[in-house]
């Protein structure tokens, strides 16, 4: 299926075909046993596809005033098992989809009009005192259009995977009902869904796909009056564009003693429409919104995990040493870094990107791969997501897991007017056509890996991201005679090839690095016990369903250790012997904090880690042995022990 109208802007960087993409090792292993159970096994299309489904068919989303968000979940498993049947070129998974697409679509009304909400005028916020009696606080939700842009952006991927005209048609109908509705109603696209509309204003990304296979002008007109209401001079909220460029953090610029509050996720949706508003149009004011952004979100909303935010809210995270983030949010700031290295090339983007993915993303996926996490924490256990909205298997951040995996599989290995690049350096595989690329197993234990490369044209370049995190690379070639060369973190090292085969062996300098946690809870200058009321104790204890008790929050600042992109951790899966990981061990308090601390750190064979270490911290009041992790491996799984697994040391 080709596009009528060209990109203005085209991306720098290009990935390969995903059928030309394998993830391999430990990661390709998790990746695989999620996509069986959650997207393609003979469950997942009975009964987790099934059942999102029959969210159409039930259509009681509006039952309540406050209303409901199933009508992301279709949408959201489609999108993730359309990247994967490309990805693995599942002939029963293509099946599975077009069934289902064709099931979806005789729910679609004569006029267009296709959700899980009846009434298909109640797009607006409901009144607050509604909000008070149904959910126990002045919530002004509604998720129509929000769950309307799922379902158009899947059943676009549909008719992209299938090449299929009448599908489309369908999602120019349901497009056509949503634009005619507002100018009918006389409302902004703002004024529709939940907070200011920013829900609802991140339907700019499937819009913006459809108006570039269709030619369809009233698209693009329809997305140019969002990014209006994105800019404007009152201040009038969201105004996300008008916002970026402020050099404040998200979480000031609205008032969140109104029931508003910046809510990442759907923030962050935003953005990567604005990023496709860029390509289209070319209107530099838009991506330099998004670029500044970012800048604000990694200077005020990086946590220890490598993700942004704090639970679901962009809420100070930077400044937070006890960290909690969503997975919805893992994965959509890993698109905006993917997004935004695809466009610039700029190494910074893929840096967030790995650090986010080799974390807190993988520690949302659980190793059996049938769940994940809602919340992933520093210390404790991982909130679970547990099935919402009156559902048996939906869940807004599993539904969403495996375009993670995907969005890192595309970024490995990219490809420019200039060369090839090589971005990540877990094992994988990757074909342009006649090249191709082999990445073996050991860049994140032994901190050393071969990268094969067979069928390049003598002449070609190759570009390797140095990490930001080694100090210094050193790769041996066979271009030269062995030849050795080094380069320094952050830089980009280019090679020119010589010959069609080549063989690489890259080697890092993986010495432990202890972080001293930054704390200024509450601005208040340093570390401060959170008053029972303060958002961030409120949702690390979530009381309500009494994941974690208080005394897992830190009573005072410690430290945490990286080695190479991983994060590590304390955890009882290391055994009842291991040296530090009891219970009494990791949460007596005792910390290296403060201490001048120096670390080494030796592998250690353990099944189904991505590392295993011996961890010997050096003070001058002495010495502490751990036996550590990595912290993506230390609690994913469903465990109902509060007291499971520490970062910090």
């Amino acid at each position: 299926m080709q596009y009528r109208i060209p990109y203005s802007v085209s991306n720098k960087h290009t990935a390969a075909s995903l059928s030309d993409i394998h993830i391999d090792g430990e990661i390709g292993a998790r990746f695989d046993r999620f996509v069986h159970e959650r997207i393609s096994g003979k469950f997942a299309i009975d009964e987790i596809l099934a059942e999102a489904l029959d969210c159409f068919a039930d259509q009681y989303d509006d039952e309540y005033a406050a209303g409901m968000w199933r009508g992301e979940f279709w949408g959201k498993q489609i999108l993730s098992a359309c990247r994967v049947c490309r990805m693995k070129n599942d002939g029963a998974l293509r099946e599975a989809i077009r069934r289902s697409a064709y099931d979806l679509i005789a729910y679609q009304r004569e006029d267009g009009y296709l959700s899980t909400y009846r009434d298909s005028d109640n797009i607006q916020p409901c009144d607050t005192a509604d909000g008070i009696r149904e959910v126990g606080w002045a919530c002004f939700y509604n998720w129509n259009v929000w769950g309307q842009k799922y379902t158009l952006w899947a059943l676009i991927e549909c008719a992209q995977l299938l090449d299929d005209a009448y599908l489309l048609s369908r999602c120019v109908r349901m497009a056509d009902f949503l634009v005619a509705q507002i100018a009918r109603l006389g409302i902004r696209v703002k004024d529709a869904g939940v907070m200011h509309g920013m829900a609802a204003g991140s339907i700019m990304k499937p819009m913006l796909v459809l108006y570039r296979l269709t030619g369809k002008a009233e698209y693009l007109d329809f997305c140019l009056s969002i990014a209006r209401e994105f800019d404007r001079e009152d201040g009038e909220w969201p105004n996300l564009i008008r916002n970026a460029f402020s050099d404040t953090p998200p979480y000031i610029w609205y008032d969140s003693e109104d029931g508003w509050y910046s809510k990442a996720y759907e923030m962050m949706s935003c953005y990567d429409g604005i990023i496709e508003l860029y390509r289209v149009t070319g209107c530099e004011r838009y991506i330099d919104a998004v670029k500044a952004f970012w800048e604000i979100l990694y200077k005020y909303e990086s946590n220890i995990l490598g993700s942004v935010g704090y639970c679901e809210r962009f809420a100070d995270g930077a400044s937070y040493a006890d960290a909690a983030t969503e997975v919805c949010d893992v994965i959509h700031w890993m698109r905006l870094c993917y997004e935004l290295f695809c466009l610039t090339g700029e190494n910074k983007y893929m840096d967030a990107f790995e650090r986010a993915y080799l974390n807190a993303f993988l520690a949302g996926v659980y190793e059996d791969g049938k769940t994940g996490a809602f919340f992933v924490r520093s210390a404790g256990r991982h909130w679970t997501a547990e099935p919402q909205v009156e559902t048996k298997y939906q869940h807004c951040c599993v539904n969403n897991a495996a375009r993670g995996f995907v969005n890192a599989a595309e970024a490995a290995i990219t490809q420019d007017e200039d060369g090839y690049h090589i971005n990540l350096y877990t094992p994988t595989r990757v074909s342009f056509g006649d090249v191709s690329f082999r990445i073996s197993s050991g860049y994140v234990n032994r901190g050393n890996h071969t990268v094969i490369i067979r069928g390049v044209k003598p002449g070609d370049r190759l570009y390797l991201r140095i990490p930001s995190w080694s100090k210094t690379v050193t790769v041996r070639t066979d271009l030269k005679n062995m030849e050795t060369v080094s380069a320094k973190a952050g830089e980009t090292l280019c090679l020119t090839l010589t010959k069609a085969d080549t063989v690489l062996r890259m080697s890092y300098d993986m010495t432990p690095e202890v972080i001293e946690v930054a704390c200024n809870y509450m601005r208040t200058g340093g570390f401060c016990d959170l008053p029972k009321t303060d958002y961030h104790h409120l949702r690390w204890i979530d009381s309500a369903g009494g994941l974690c008790d208080r005394s897992v929050m830190l009573q005072h600042p410690m430290a945490v250790i990286r080695r190479g992109p991983l994060m590590l951790a304390r955890s009882k899966r290391l055994g009842p012997t291991a040296e530090g990981c009891t219970q009494e061990e990791m949460f007596s308090g005792v910390t290296v904090y403060g201490k001048g601390a120096s670390c080494t750190a030796a592998v250690i064979r353990h099944d189904r880690l991505l590392v295993g270490c011996r961890v010997k911290l050096t003070t001058d009041e002495g010495t502490y042995e751990y036996v550590m992790c990595d912290y993506a491996s230390a609690a994913n799984r469903d465990s109902e022990d509060p007291k499971f697994f520490t970062m910090y040391v």
